[in-house]
């Protein structure tokens, strides 16, 4: 193959040849914004490495309720069985630039090292981005994730094994009743069984643009936006719930319905998962291995983003 482009002295003259006083290069806060969710949150994305190249989960039936029985009435048996058998494959994103031989032994403003500081930041951008989009963004849509039950991970036809149905789509602005409506939504969510599984609230995702309506809504001491002086309930019984924003969820980048008005609840029990192979690496190939006299910095990592089943979690699209 003959590389070309990268950086090399006809691309940045500057950066090569020219006396110039300094470079403006770019620097970025987006991981100090307040709650900033990120994918190597362990607490929204259940983290582990993988030595395989597919992941292959089943969902568990459960054994059900106990039943009544009479004096010397003959017990019942109870099936129990897993199935409905997903997979996940790897994903490999690499980055490759070129440095010509040249730009590399002529570097008068310390591009080459800035290179590789802008490949770190650009993986971890990239990591977050699809992580979340993957996810979350996708939990309505179900155009990049379907449960096993073949759903989207917010829907109100997931199917159990033992054919019952859970609901866990809901509708409504983010304020304080609509987030009971999806508190109860979690408390009466039913095990895969058909019995009561139960979770409680303890996390909140929301696109950037709705973070302040969430800190505003968790955080009062009232309930907020109202001329009653009720006690806000998510300010005392619910008042640990961990609260995470992203602008990957804005519209601006986000392309799926309703994206600025969807927010997702969760139990400490959800499986939106992140299962990575191989973290960064970064290698410099140099000039006696390529056929064009090139330096080539080459990174890479593999991981995957997924959700495992619809325990744990309600979304609701923020419409009315």
């Amino acid at each position: 193959m003959n590389n070309t482009g990268g950086h090399t002295t006809q691309l940045s003259p500057d950066a090569v040849q020219t006396a110039i006083d300094a470079v403006a290069w770019e620097e970025y806060m987006r991981e100090q914004q307040p709650s900033y969710l990120s994918a190597q949150d362990e607490y929204f994305f259940k983290q582990s490495g993988d030595s395989k190249m597919v992941y292959v989960w089943d969902e568990d039936s459960n054994v059900g309720s106990f039943d009544e029985t009479e004096e010397q009435e003959d017990i019942l048996d109870t099936d129990t069985r897993i199935g409905n058998q997903k997979t996940k494959r790897q994903s490999k994103w690499t980055k490759q630039i070129p440095i010509s031989f040249e730009a590399f032994q002529t570097d008068q403003v310390g591009k080459r090292q800035k290179i590789g500081v802008q490949v770190g930041d650009r993986a971890r951008l990239t990591q977050d981005k699809k992580t979340i989009l993957d996810t979350y963004g996708d939990a309505f849509a179900g155009s990049i994730n379907t449960l096993p039950d073949g759903d989207a991970w917010a829907s109100a036809t997931h199917t159990t094994l033992k054919g019952y149905t859970v609901d866990n789509l809901e509708t409504g602005a983010l304020n304080a009743d609509n987030l009971w409506t999806g508190v109860q939504t979690l408390t009466d969510q039913l095990a895969q069984d058909g019995d009561l599984g139960g979770q409680v609230f303890e996390g909140l995702v929301v696109p950037f643009i709705l973070y302040k309506t969430a800190k505003e809504t968790m955080n009062s001491q009232l309930v907020p936006f109202s001329a009653e002086n009720q006690i806000n309930i998510f300010d005392t019984d619910y008042g640990t719930v961990r609260i995470a924003a992203s602008a990957f969820l804005n519209s601006a980048q986000n392309t799926n319905t309703n994206a600025n008005t969807s927010y997702h609840m969760v139990s400490r029990n959800h499986s939106a998962s992140r299962k990575v192979l191989a973290g960064l690496s970064t290698s410099m190939i140099e000039p006696k291995y390529t056929r064009n006299d090139n330096y080539i910095l080459r990174a890479r990592y593999m991981e995957s983003h997924f959700i495992e089943t619809w325990t744990g979690y309600v979304g609701s699209n923020g419409t009315s």
